[in-house]
């Protein structure tokens, strides 16, 4: 492990590089840049909103040691919305009106995301979410003051495709969650599968907190299906690869990059062994060559993350980190107000190296990654390893 001021000058020097050198502010003259963050830090999203939550306050503590963005410090509202929609528009809304940020962050989830988005869009903020589905970037011209940073689900079922192309796996039943997650990961699962020639034998649904899904595995089990792909985040997921052990299934379980936390595997125990995901490289930084574009950034953060919580960020932490570091990137470079904001986002991010990806936002693109952005990872010894396709 580094040494704790080691790894802060390393970050420093990380947040300076990523952010630009800097230049005139521009806009009204600020004693400190207000930026909102709404993420689940409890309920059903925890998993996926603590390390997002742990990584915004992880950064906001460095860049304002580092003096802040030019000399003016940042301060982030940080926002539970206790993985509910209702909570998180009511937590938009204050933000927004109450607070006055330039910028709102999150959510977690998929609905969560797709609640703040209209209030967004009517009170024109921008908003960077940390959700999955491509619905909350698409159509374009419905998302003008939205951009998000997971991989879409577009491209993680188009990762998944690859993978079953090159294993000679084409027919699949899917098991998807009701909520907007499993039904935009369905609806993308649905219109890529002629192009890979994969055919769906079996489609089937769960509700996120049922206890058993025996009963939909036995219809996939019997429909002549290659392997599993199921599309959810905990606690699902997990009961559907103990019921599968139950069952004695021993086609492949292959999921989404909705579970790449040790979450998972903690809930599955023993089960989760074999689980294929596409995910991105932050699971597992130290697998990944130094010669990679984003080696520095994943591992400086890593580090980072890891000394000062005792716990690895995991991808959702990657996408705190780079919600935050987009902002950064504009107040860095004068973008001070929140249509100066958009519109840099739009128009400047290109080759942006973060721990998700390297980013490319355009006017047609809000979410500014491809499918190469993932990897392929398996569950192996009760851990996500890399795996080499």
């Amino acid at each position: 492990m580094m040494k704790k001021g080691l790894l802060k000058l390393m970050l420093l020097t990380l947040v300076l590089v990523v952010s630009g050198c800097g230049g005139d502010t521009g806009g009204d003259e600020q004693d400190v840049y207000k930026i909102g963050a709404i993420y689940s830090k409890t309920g059903p999203n925890s998993p996926l909103g603590e390390p997002e939550w742990n990584a915004t306050k992880l950064l906001e503590e460095m860049i304002n040691e580092a003096g802040g963005i030019n000399g003016v410090p940042i301060k982030v509202i940080l926002a539970d919305d206790e993985s509910s929609q209702e909570k998180a528009t009511q937590e938009m809304n204050r933000l927004i009106h109450d607070e006055k940020v330039l910028a709102v962050l999150g959510s977690s989830g998929s609905g969560e995301s797709l609640a703040m988005k209209g209030i967004a869009m009517q009170n024109e903020v921008p908003m960077i979410s940390a959700g999955a589905s491509v619905r909350i970037v698409e159509p374009v011209e419905e998302s003008y003051w939205v951009f998000k940073t997971p991989q879409s689900d577009v491209h993680a079922v188009q990762r998944i495709y690859m993978y079953l192309n090159q294993e000679g796996i084409s027919k699949i039943g899917t098991l998807t969650d009701s909520n907007a997650f499993g039904e935009s990961g369905l609806q993308q699962l649905e219109k890529w599968a002629d192009e890979y020639d994969i055919e769906i034998v079996s489609k089937q649904q769960y509700n996120t907190q049922d206890p058993d899904m025996r009963s939909q595995l036995t219809r996939i089990n019997s429909s002549g299906a290659e392997a599993v792909v199921v599309w959810g985040t905990n606690p699902g997921p997990a009961v559907i690869a103990r019921n599968m052990k139950e069952l004695g299934m021993d086609i492949p379980f292959i999921g989404s990059h909705g579970i790449a936390n040790q979450s998972f595997i903690g809930l599955a125990e023993d089960a989760a062994e074999g689980v294929i995901i596409p995910t991105g490289r932050l699971l597992f930084p130290d697998e990944i060559p130094a010669d990679d574009q984003q080696y520095n950034v994943l591992n400086t953060f890593y580090d980072a993350y890891v000394e000062k919580y005792g716990s690895e960020p995991t991808n959702f932490g990657s996408y705190g980190h780079d919600n935050l570091m987009l902002i950064v990137e504009a107040l860095q470079n004068g973008a001070t107000t929140r249509e100066d904001i958009r519109d840099y986002l739009e128009n400047n991010i290109n080759d942006w190296v973060g721990t998700t990806g390297i980013f490319n936002f355009s006017p047609e693109d809000h979410n500014g990654l491809t499918a190469d952005s993932l990897v392929m990872a398996v569950v192996e010894n009760g851990e996500w390893k890399l795996l080499d396709h």
